[in-house]
């Protein structure tokens, strides 16, 4: 907590635990960059507001925030979208204008909509990280040509001549006036840009996870409350039709 008097420390901590309760189908790391940004927010407003009297200025500065609940709809959208943009993840920035068009919690027409995103964005990331595969694949596959090339240059013969390895025809004569060991150096150069591509790839594609998690969390946290909704109602609903003993045996 900033440097606020005891009294004004109290007053902005319960504020910021009523934000938080409205976040509760957040994830905890978006949570808490949200609570942080709102409590420095609260605290250069505070700073700025004038007056004698703290608890009149933080509860000024309180007013003009609004409720908690308007606080999250108001702020949290922009924030996801800033966070997204700020940290290179896209699907941040997804899941900050869902919650602007549907709200928090999720609502049947928000959590459609993100299951349908996250169908399209899964077989988008098992795409892109086939590829890599392949492309990998392919490094490797240089590597292991030219160093045959190098180190086994009868070997290397013997699979041209039997058709296991094939060139186009202009390919071959560009090769052919390279030495062997030539040859195999030009394949392994290869091989290390193929492996570039790929290890770049693989390490842009942890932003394309982390989005992804953060989009099947908010799903979860919604089945998740909603089974909760569910549980509480049909514990209600038997308690209502047990007699009053049985009622206060179970409590």
């Amino acid at each position: 907590m900033n440097d606020y008097p005891e009294v004004v420390a109290k007053i902005a901590s319960d504020y910021l635990e009523r934000v938080k309760s409205q976040l509760r189908l957040v994830p905890a790391r978006e949570q808490d960059e949200f609570l942080r940004e709102l409590q420095s927010h609260l605290y250069e407003a505070y700073q700025q507001t004038p007056g004698e009297d703290d608890v009149a200025r933080i509860l000024t500065v309180l007013r003009k925030l609004g409720e908690p609940a308007e606080v999250v709809c108001d702020r949290l959208p922009g924030a996801m979208v800033r966070s997204g943009a700020r940290r290179n993840l896209p699907l941040y920035v997804v899941g900050g204008i869902l919650i602007a068009l549907f709200g928090i919690p999720l609502g049947f027409g928000g959590v459609a909509v993100l299951v349908g995103i996250l169908f399209t964005l899964a077989g988008i990331a098992a795409t892109y990280f086939a590829t890599v595969g392949i492309v990998l694949l392919t490094g490797a596959f240089f590597l292991l040509l030219g160093l045959t090339r190098i180190y086994q240059p009868e070997l290397w013969d013997r699979l041209v001549t039997l058709g296991v390895i094939q060139m186009e025809w202009r390919l071959a004569e560009f090769l052919d006036q390279l030495s062997p060991s030539a040859q195999g150096s030009l394949m392994i150069v290869f091989s290390c840009v193929f492996a570039a591509i790929g290890l770049g790839m693989l390490w842009l594609g942890r932003y394309l996870i982390r989005g992804l998690r953060f989009l099947f969390s908010l799903v979860f946290d919604w089945l998740r409350q909603v089974a909760q909704t569910l549980r509480r109602k049909l514990h209600q609903e038997k308690n209502e039709g047990l007699p009053v003993s049985e009622v206060s045996f179970l409590t």
